[in-house]
């Protein structure tokens, strides 16, 4: 489907997942970690939109960016039809909203000049999933240190959607600030303390791969709101 001015449409969404060292901490059960769970449902993410709707698998461009005390651009925005494969996610150790924030920002202007010259570019989406609280050196990193980074990206044009994902021990004042809105909600979801990990982040897998299709069929972001998660108020 094309725009009204004739150019091919591109929605791009970007998945940006916590690998400090709390999704990986091995656990005393045996099963496997958020992060294992995670990293299989990044690469299962991808498959499914590839396999599902030509349409959706053309005009959507994703790209999976991994933070901890480093920021690194996993799969450079690209269409699920052209993804042969997703690299591995890698862990890292502390949990560092300045960083990412400030390296998003980056990111998507450079990717916006780029489509922009072959495409119709729609707002960006930002699927922000992290299981604890923002956490450098040995202090917690406070909200007035990455809150204007994470501004910053809020305020590009047109201005991105941010939907923050936590569990685990991240604080619901910080999925707020994380958050952007859609249609007067806050984009802020928070998992259930009875719900496990695994079943959280295979909910959130869900619910991007239905949000992206959606959004590309609807021509709008339609974004589900997670199964074992509620939204904030």
């Amino acid at each position: 489907m094309r725009s009204a001015n004739g150019r091919p449409r591109a929605f791009p969404f970007y998945i940006v997942c916590d690998v400090s060292h709390s999704m990986h901490t091995a656990r005393e059960d045996g099963r496997p970690t958020p992060f294992e769970v995670l990293s299989n449902c990044v690469g299962e993410l991808l498959f499914e939109l590839e396999a599902g709707d030509p349409g959706v698998s053309e005009a959507a461009h994703v790209a999976v960016v991994s933070f901890s005390d480093k920021v690194e651009l996993v799969l450079p925005l690209t269409r699920p039809c052209d993804a042969i494969r997703v690299p591995a996610l890698r862990p890292g150790r502390q949990t560092d909203y300045l960083a990412v924030f400030s390296e998003l920002v980056k990111i998507i202007e450079k990717d916006r000049r780029k489509l922009s010259k072959q495409f119709d570019v729609r707002a960006p989406v930002v699927f922000f999933i992290t299981d604890g609280e923002p956490y450098v050196g040995e202090n917690h990193q406070d909200v007035e240190i990455w809150g204007p980074a994470r501004d910053r990206l809020a305020s590009l044009h047109p201005a991105p959607y941010i939907v923050a994902l936590g569990f685990g021990t991240v604080r619901e004042d910080t999925l707020r600030r994380v958050a952007t809105t859609l249609r007067g909600e806050v984009l802020a979801f928070a998992g259930e303390i009875a719900t496990g990990a695994a079943t959280v982040l295979h909910g959130i897998a869900q619910a991007v791969s239905d949000s992206i299709s959606a959004s590309v069929n609807r021509n709008t972001a339609v974004l589900r709101g997670p199964d074992g998660m509620r939204q904030l108020r």
